[in-house]
């Protein structure tokens, strides 16, 4: 609950400086493709034992507020986590994210910093032996970023992000979800 507070503020802190204020400066997109390395908060929903967990494909925009002093990134993603089976039991999470991060430049280097929240929605998929049931989790759930994106060119760029969220409890409400993963991927802006 505590986690969910704090989220929550920051989810909406971050999203209203990009929202309200994002009119002031002109806007340039990026489109992105991460591969996902689950964290244990995922492992536990889908089983995956290794590097890889699945993908995020991202769309977003960037613009600066206040005379150009504050940079920030807006983005939408489709996450898909697929499953292990796991004695013919196999999970399958995806989600859809909005996302709101502000984002510091460090130093004369090609290197930036960003720190944001997101707003989450979530299907988990469960199937096992004569049973298959998908279920929208109902309300929007919260989440945490934080980033460094690497400016390879001015139109190419790489990212390592991990990000916290939150998801809810099993079907037999007992065990509280959040998943976590680091991705790692590559935008192009344009």
């Amino acid at each position: 609950m505590i986690m969910r507070k704090h989220l929550a503020g920051l989810a909406l802190t971050a999203l209203a400086a990009g929202a309200g204020l994002g009119a002031q400066e002109t806007r340039t997109g990026d489109a992105g493709f991460s591969l996902v390395c689950p964290l244990d908060g995922l492992k536990k929903i889908t089983r995956q034992t290794g590097l890889a967990g699945g993908f995020t494909l991202e769309l977003g925009t960037t613009g600066s507020v206040g005379g150009g002093t504050i940079p920030y990134r807006l983005s939408c993603s489709f996450n898909d986590f697929p499953g292990r089976e796991v004695d013919a039991v196999q999970d399958t999470l995806m989600g859809v994210q909005v996302a709101g991060e502000l984002l510091t430049p460090l130093g004369g280097s090609r290197f930036t910093l960003s720190t944001g929240a997101s707003l989450n929605g979530w299907r988990w998929d469960h199937q096992e032996p004569g049973f298959h049931d998908t279920q929208s989790i109902k309300g929007v759930k919260f989440g945490g970023r934080l980033g460094l994106d690497f400016r390879v060119s001015p139109r190419f760029s790489v990212l390592a992000l991990l990000q916290l969220t939150e998801l809810g409890t099993d079907r037999q409400a007992i065990y509280g979800y959040n998943p976590s993963w680091l991705q790692v991927g590559a935008r192009y802006h344009f």
